[in-house]
């Protein structure tokens, strides 16, 4: 008698917090309940904070520190980036890391307009716009996300300015990374992150650093395989996840982006606090979506590129036993 397949658990967790569309569609409520929520004064066994007293890690940045207990190597830094901060790398991302060389609307249908000029035209990023069907944006070194590849010679130039956010925020949880690429999702609350494994780059060594802007959501990880229970975190905006250590080659993924969570930023936005002209419209696209900025390294101090004698470098996929793991996935819409 052949033994029975091992449970899926991460796909088990997905479901619990998934919007489904079609025939398919559910309307229960979904429950909450199991997310580990550091904006409330935890104290279990899933989570503890880091005393950072006597720390000489820059002030520019602060909040909370949390060590993720299941999950070693994995922090979160609850409310890292203030208010005004939020503002700056949301309207960033959506003014200019939007028009960038490589995406998923230029991968897709050629060269694309500004959409986010666009929308500023037209007051409007609603479903239909150029601008709402745009979902990640390529920075530094180019991920082709079908053959999980880094090619030496298809990048473009890293930000100082994001490449400084990420080295910082990585030091206040003692890890060093050297920004190289960055992949910014672009979820509208419809949409989901598929559990995978981030093992395309040359070097695994160094962490992940993951900035959330506007809408919450439920970030899960679990392990090395999917038949480990993940830990469900509720992440919100201004929040920092960095996976590092064993974490840093661990299934993950975004199930659910939750709308309208974020009203201090949207009001913060829509009084104009920011005195930004495109304030407004803004506040309106991230009343009902989520940006997330996460900036890795891809090779070492030994240059693997050069060291591996090709142009692209593909790594051996790691994952469940016996099993062959589908191409990392991106943000899509709903239910695949």
């Amino acid at each position: 008698m052949a033994d029975q397949a091992s449970p899926n658990r991460f796909k088990v967790a997905e479901k619990k917090y998934k919007i489904y569309k079609g025939k398919d569609k559910r309307r229960r409520k979904t429950d909450f309940s199991e997310c580990l929520d550091l904006s409330r004064d935890y104290k279990g066994p899933k989570a503890t904070r880091v005393d950072t007293k006597g720390s000489s890690s820059s002030q520019e940045y602060g909040g909370e520190i949390w060590k993720i207990l299941p999950v070693p190597g994995l922090y979160v830094i609850r409310g890292a980036l203030d208010m005004k901060q939020q503002v700056y790398w949301a309207m960033t991302s959506v003014s200019e890391f939007s028009r960038c060389e490589h995406t998923n609307l230029t991968n897709l249908h050629g060269a694309q307009p500004d959409h986010w000029k666009k929308a500023v035209e037209e007051h409007d990023v609603g479903k239909g716009t150029g601008f709402h069907g745009l979902r990640w944006a390529s920075l530094g070194y180019h991920y082709d996300w079908t053959k999980r590849l880094y090619y030496k010679n298809e990048k473009s130039d890293f930000p100082d300015e994001l490449a400084k956010l990420a080295s910082t925020l990585a030091a206040k949880v003692g890890y060093q990374v050297k920004s190289e690429a960055a992949i910014v999702n672009f979820y509208p609350f419809d949409a989901s992150m598929g559990g995978h494994v981030d093992d395309a780059e040359l070097t695994l060594s160094y962490p992940i650093v993951s900035v959330s802007l506007g809408c919450s959501a439920v970030f899960l990880i679990g392990g090395k395989t999917k038949d480990i229970e993940p830990t469900a975190i509720l992440v919100r905006s201004g929040d920092v996840v960095i996976m590092g250590g064993e974490s840093r080659t661990c299934y993950h993924g975004v199930p659910r982006i939750i709308k309208d969570t974020c009203p201090k930023l949207v009001e913060y936005l829509t009084s104009n606090q920011s005195q930004d002209p495109h304030a407004s419209l803004l506040a309106k696209y991230l009343q009902s979506s989520r940006i997330n900025m996460n900036i890795r390294q891809v090779v070492d101090a030994n240059d693997n590129f050069d060291s591996a004698g090709k142009e692209a470098y593909p790594r051996s996929v790691s994952g469940d036993a016996g099993n062959k793991r589908a191409p990392a996935e991106s943000v899509v819409d709903g239910e695949r």
